[in-house]
């Protein structure tokens, strides 16, 4: 029996400066953002399972490692089996619950499922050049998937919103690139994307593919992750025989609305996701976190379900909760649009604000640190 909804994230996941939380507080904000309309389609209470709200599990993670050590301890022990010590204290947390995850790790999805405890994983989607952002969404089962992509978005509407984009960002930008250029994309180096074989990933052993893949492009241009400037992936393709024109801060969109920006190469940032809407050809290093998942597919647990706002309504949960619990009527209602909203409510605005609110950059600013 269900009696209550728990939210929870990578507990293991550390901050920047090492201390146990690191998903501490997005996991609070999904909490709050989701738990009235819980408590209207089912009654049930929502809370937040967190590092800074559980001194049992703050301190258990405190015991287990040094600030210094913590990213390599949760690189270790991303892919599971996940801490005895810490499954048990999940576990003695998480009984008779529905589970919302946000970016569980493996370990922890593998633990929900072997105790048959339901969930549905939430994150943030890789497509976020939309009116809004977008979740991406996986269920605990092939029922729960099926339910999912009855709201989901259409892939369709991406297409035709990466053709308004790219419309706007060629009206306002004029290139001082070669034809033929490669954009080389960061990203932070400490994420769970660049988890490789319990470690994090490091370009310097496949530097001969990276200049092999570099050597093809008339020009190469580096684009620094906004929130971590160093990677490296730019500092390998930085040491490129090839024509690297130089760093770039300009905004990604309006960079491939190019036309002389033919492909990109990163390790496995969103921004692989995005290229592709854009036409450019595109190069990774590294398996994409997510493999999405659009209205009218068939139903695989193994892909995140592409979903707008509707993840804010009563009804989405009146739907994912009604095999566990009674719920209430379904009332059809759904916000009033509103461009922007989870960009608000998150205040995450980086790479589109830009070229879709009141901060248009004027034409003569485009590109101007890699002249």
């Amino acid at each position: 029996m269900i009696e209550h909804v728990v939210v929870v994230g990578d507990l293991l996941r550390p901050q920047g400066d090492g201390r146990p939380g690191g998903v501490d507080r997005p996991t609070l904000w999904l909490c709050n953002a989701l738990k009235h309309s819980i408590h209207l389609a089912s009654g049930l209470r929502t809370r937040a399972l967190t590092t800074s709200d559980d001194p049992a599990v703050e301190n258990w993670i405190r015991s287990r490692r040094s600030p210094a050590d913590a990213d390599a301890d949760w690189a270790a022990s991303y892919e599971g089996p996940g801490p005895a010590v810490l499954e048990q204290l999940i576990m003695a947390r998480l009984r008779r619950c529905f589970c919302i995850g946000y970016e569980m790790p493996p370990w922890l999805r593998r633990l929900l499922s072997e105790h048959q405890i339901p969930f549905v994983d939430l994150r943030l989607g890789p497509v976020r050049f939309m009116d809004d952002l977008l979740f991406a969404a996986r269920g605990s089962t092939l029922e729960m998937q099926a339910a999912l992509l009855s709201m989901a978005m259409q892939e369709s509407e991406v297409r035709a919103t990466a053709g308004l984009r790219e419309a706007m960002c060629r009206l306002i930008s004029e290139a001082a690139i070669p034809d033929n250029t490669l954009l080389v994309a960061g990203q932070r180096r400490f994420d769970s994307s660049q988890i490789v074989d319990r470690t994090f990933f490091d370009a310097f052993p496949r530097a001969a593919e990276i200049h092999r893949i570099c050597a093809g492009y008339s020009a190469v241009v580096l684009k620094p992750h906004p929130l971590d400037r160093s990677h490296s992936l730019l500092e390998v393709v930085a040491g490129a025989p090839a024509n690297v024109i130089g760093v770039i801060d300009d905004n990604a969109y309006r960079m491939m609305a190019l036309p002389q920006i033919s492909a990109v190469l990163t390790v496995n940032s969103g921004l692989a996701v995005e290229a592709g809407y854009f036409g450019k050809r595109v190069h990774t290093l590294a398996s994409l976190p997510i493999s999405l998942a659009w209205r009218g597919e068939t139903p695989d647990p193994e892909r995140h379900v592409s979903l707008n706002d509707v993840v804010l309504t009563p009804d989405f949960w009146r739907m994912i909760l009604a095999p566990y619990v009674p719920v209430s009527a379904a009332d059809g209602m759904r916000l009033p649009p509103k461009p922007n909203r989870l960009r608000i409510a998150l205040d995450s605005f980086w790479n589109y604000q830009q070229i879709d609110t009141d901060r248009i950059p004027r034409p003569d600013n485009a590109l101007a640190s890699a002249m």
